[in-house]
């Protein structure tokens, strides 16, 4: 089970934005930051996009840029976008009905489960890209 670096790269990837400011930044950039494909950038973007944390224009004279301020974007904003199921804890699909220990997991698991998820939820909507940029030397 590996883990989900997504947020991580958005996150990256918005705090690039506002660090560079007036000057800029376009997939490319963004690209060489997460050390990846500019496809994957656009793909992120565009997620992004969709749920109103950036602008994209393409062409020659295109970039990106945020629709909002850095301090108005919570780490929660972000995460709502790029992992829209919003859970990070999940049971598994498929487990053996007549086994006690799957069955006592699928009793208990999800009240844990549950708990973890907010205490999560409440620490991204704390967290502001504009506090992740002032770390930026």
């Amino acid at each position: 089970m590996a883990a989900n670096s997504l947020l991580a790269g958005a996150v990256q990837m918005l705090c690039v934005i506002a660090w560079r400011g007036s000057k800029g930044a376009n997939s490319e950039l963004l690209a060489k930051s997460l050390n990846t494909n500019p496809v994957v950038v656009r793909r992120i973007l565009k997620t992004l996009e969709n749920h109103g944390l950036v602008k994209v224009r393409s062409g020659r004279h295109g970039g990106v840029e945020l629709l909002r301020s850095p301090a108005d974007i919570t780490l929660e904003d972000v995460y709502k976008a790029v992992e829209p199921d919003g859970a990070l804890f999940a049971l598994r699909e498929r487990g053996n009905q007549r086994c006690p220990v799957n069955n006592a997991m699928i009793r208990t698991l999800p009240s844990l489960f549950g708990t973890a998820d907010a205490a999560v939820d409440n620490v991204l909507r704390r967290t502001k890209i504009a506090s992740l940029v002032e770390k930026i030397t």
